[in-house]
C-alpha cells in the first residue's frame, strides 16, 4: 500500500511539473510600456509603476494598479520588477515605493538613476534600498547579468530615442524558468550602431517575445533592426499613444505588426 501511495504521489508531482512547463507563457499589457510576463508560477513586471501620461500615453487603469498593489491574481507572487528608465511615463518613485512597501520580498532592477529616484523618495538610510539592484551601464559597456530563483537576467544600455544621453535607458532580457525569454527595450532609439555594438549579446539567446516602442514598427531603420538584431519569435510594440485604445486592429494594420493598445489584453508566448 505504501508503495502504491508513493507511486500516486509521483504521478501527481509529475503532472504538476508538466502542467507548469507545458502551459504557455503569457504577456499582459498594463499601459504604455508596462507588461506582466508569467510562466507557471514565475512572474515579472516591466515599467509597471509610473504616474504621468504627458497627456498622450496610457496610464495603468486604477483597478489594475489597485490589484497589483494588493497582490491580487494575476499580480500575485511577483518575483521581480524591471525598470527601463526614469521618466514619468515609465517610472515614478512614489507608486514603486508603495508597492515595495506592500511586498517586502520583491526586488526591483533598474539604472543608477532608478536607485537615486527611490533614495530621494525614501531617504538614503531606508532599508528598502537594499532591494534595489542598480545597473550603472553606459551604451558602450558590456552587458551585465544576474540570476535569482527561476530567473536569468541580462541587460545592456541602448540610448534613449531622440539623442538624450542624460537618460540611462536599459534593455532587459529576462528568462523565466529557463524556458521563456522576453526582451524589453524601454525607449530605445532606432539607431543601427547602438544595436550593432551589442550584436553578439542579442544573438546569444533567442527571445520568445520582444517589446520595443512602436516606432520600431513604423520606420525602415526600426524594421531593419528588428530583422537583424531582435532574434525574437514575436515582436509586440508598446508605448502606443492612448488614442489607439479601443482601435487596436486599426493601429496594428497601420504598422503591419502587433501592438499592445488596450490595458488588460494578453498574448500567449510560444
Amino acid at each position: 500500500m505504501r508503495n502504491r501511495w508513493i507511486y500516486v504521489l509521483g504521478l501527481l508531482l509529475a503532472a504538476d511539473y508538466l502542467h507548469a512547463h507545458q502551459s504557455p507563457a503569457t504577456a499582459t499589457y498594463l499601459g504604455n510600456e508596462g507588461v506582466l510576463v508569467e510562466r507557471g508560477d514565475t512572474k515579472v513586471l516591466f515599467d509597471a509603476f509610473y504616474s504621468n501620461s504627458y497627456g498622450t500615453y496610457t496610464l495603468v487603469p486604477d483597478e489594475m494598479a489597485s490589484a497589483m498593489l494588493a497582490g491580487e491574481p494575476p499580480y500575485d507572487g511577483i518575483d521581480a520588477i524591471f525598470v527601463s528608465h526614469v521618466h514619468g511615463d515609465h517610472f515614478s518613485a512614489g507608486p514603486a515605493v508603495a508597492y515595495l512597501r506592500a511586498h517586502p520580498k520583491v526586488p526591483i532592477y533598474g539604472s543608477q538613476q532608478t536607485l537615486e529616484a527611490i533614495a530621494d523618495e525614501v531617504g538614503a538610510d531606508d532599508a528598502l534600498l537594499e532591494r534595489v539592484v542598480a545597473v550603472d551601464l553606459a551604451p558602450t559597456d558590456a552587458p551585465a547579468s544576474f540570476k535569482i530563483d527561476g530567473i536569468s537576467i541580462e541587460v545592456v544600455a541602448i540610448p534613449h530615442s531622440g539623442d538624450r544621453p542624460e537618460i540611462q535607458n536599459l534593455s532587459w532580457r529576462v528568462t523565466l524558468d529557463q524556458l521563456t525569454t522576453v526582451t524589453h527595450f524601454g525607449d530605445a532609439g532606432t539607431v543601427k550602431e547602438d544595436f550593432e555594438r551589442h550584436a553578439e549579446h542579442f544573438a546569444a539567446r533567442r527571445s520568445q517575445a520582444a517589446f520595443p516602442p512602436y516606432w520600431f514598427l513604423e520606420s525602415e531603420d526600426g524594421k531593419a533592426i528588428i530583422q537583424t538584431h531582435f532574434n525574437a519569435d514575436q515582436v509586440i510594440g508598446v508605448h502606443v499613444p492612448a488614442a489607439a485604445t479601443g482601435n487596436g486592429d486599426e493601429a496594428r494594420a497601420k504598422v503591419g505588426g502587433d501592438l499592445f493598445t488596450d490595458p488588460g489584453e494578453s498574448r500567449k508566448l510560444n
